[in-house]
């Protein structure tokens, strides 16, 4: 074990830390303590100057307010006691920075201790939380350090089993790839695993409706859903499905008001050039009713006559996306796979999209949010309640007097 932990680069916490990780003891879900200290947290990263260069720093920072995760607790409602499950595991992703604290956030307020395996990118957002939590285990939240270890290693077989084997929940972040290679690390019997696979996410717009609102603001909506995370993050999307009477009208304003802010806004870099050209290529020759809408790299559109099954295997970021004109709502069907994660929406009726859920030829649609709110943080995720799922139920049966012989040969008389 030894090692192992000598190939292993500590964020927060060390090894010491980590060899003792698996005999701290689990909290209640919800617990005060940790409220606390994830409350600390927000002040400590808000305070930082660096955060404001970071609108997905800020975010976390405002989820995790201590009134926020208060009027939660206030407001959840169980009739179990919900304790951690003991060590989490977290294998956390390499295209969204902040995936990592949402992650060990949730298995925090499960009652969890965590060991969180960051991706070897560079991102400052990582810095800034790492920064902020290393603080408060220098003050009054050196009891929290052995609940939360932040690490870094390169691709180790043996280190991800030796993690493994101490988890009694693992959590994969990531493309389908690394899941299965992840999973070759065979988990304790008792231990259980939720995954985050590769997914896909549409954007649903009434053209009618779209007319009637400020162009700008709402492109800034749609670039905050797209273009803040390259189109990398599974909650993008990367299709436009249109609906209404004035569809081309509004594809007009729409696309123009968007190529505007890209410009002004997003470091293209030119290898995305190549890759929208070759995804477009390889579509192309294996369907036919393909429209290059033209525009510029910046924005690639896409128009499609069908909407196959397949249709999303053809997929590149930086701002590739398909486009669709559907004539009622089931149109989307094909699309709506167990790879389907996120339909955003305006203009249409939110319980009518979460309907289809319920037809035979639909798989998936976990979400279903407003454009603009795909990024948004919150604790259900992928159809997981994230602290749930990452607790145990002790359940308690009251005792009783069974009655007597005698006085259930009275009850049937």
């Amino acid at each position: 074990m030894q090692q192992n932990i000598d190939n292993i680069k500590f964020i927060t916490g060390n090894a010491e830390v980590l060899k003792n990780i698996s005999k701290v003891p689990v909290h209640r879900m919800l617990d005060e303590r940790v409220i606390e200290f994830l409350g600390a947290l927000s002040s400590r990263i808000l305070k930082d100057k660096r955060t404001k260069e970071y609108p997905d720093v800020i975010s976390y920072a405002f989820w995790i307010r201590k009134s926020s995760l208060m009027k939660m607790k206030k407001e959840y409602n169980s009739p179990y006691q919900r304790i951690g499950r003991g060590v989490a595991l977290h294998i956390a992703p390499s295209n969204v920075p902040v995936n990592f604290a949402v992650s060990f956030t949730s298995a925090l307020l499960a009652g969890n201790a965590s060991v969180v395996r960051v991706s070897n990118k560079e991102f400052v957002q990582v810095d800034i939380i790492a920064d902020a939590l290393n603080a408060l285990y220098q003050e009054e939240y050196a009891d929290m350090e052995k609940y939360l270890v932040l690490i870094r290693y390169e691709h180790s077989e043996e280190i991800t089993q030796m993690l493994t084997d101490i988890c009694d929940l693992r959590i994969i972040w990531g493309g389908n790839q690394t899941i299965n290679i992840i999973r070759k690390a065979k988990l304790p019997p008792r231990a259980i695993e939720m995954a985050f696979s590769d997914r896909h996410s549409l954007a649903l717009i009434n053209a009618d409706e779209y007319l009637k609102q400020d162009p700008e603001e709402f492109a800034r909506g749609f670039y905050t859903d797209t273009y803040y995370t390259d189109q990398n993050a599974c909650s993008s999307p990367r299709i436009v499905i249109w609906m209404g009477q004035e569809i081309e009208k509004a594809k007009t304003i729409f696309w123009k008001s968007l190529q505007e802010l890209v410009k002004k806004d997003y470091d293209f870099a030119p290898i995305l050039a190549i890759d929208k050209l070759n995804e477009l290529c390889r579509l192309s020759a294996h369907h036919t009713g393909i429209h290059d809408e033209g525009m510029d790299n910046v924005v690639k559109r896409v128009k499609v006559d069908e909407l196959t099954k397949d249709l999303m295997d053809y997929k590149t970021g930086g701002g590739y996306f398909f486009e669709y004109d559907a004539k009622e709502l089931r149109d989307i069907i094909p699309l709506l796979s167990k790879a389907c994660q996120t339909i955003s929406y305006f203009g249409v009726e939110p319980q009518q999209i979460a309907e289809l859920t319920l037809e035979p030829d639909v798989k998936g649609i976990d979400r279903v949010v407003p454009i603009g709110h795909t990024m948004d943080l919150a604790f259900i995720w992928d159809g997981y309640h994230m602290i749930e799922t990452m607790t145990r139920i002790v359940y308690i049966c009251l005792l009783y007097t069974s009655p007597s012989p005698r006085d259930m040969r009275r009850t049937r008389m």
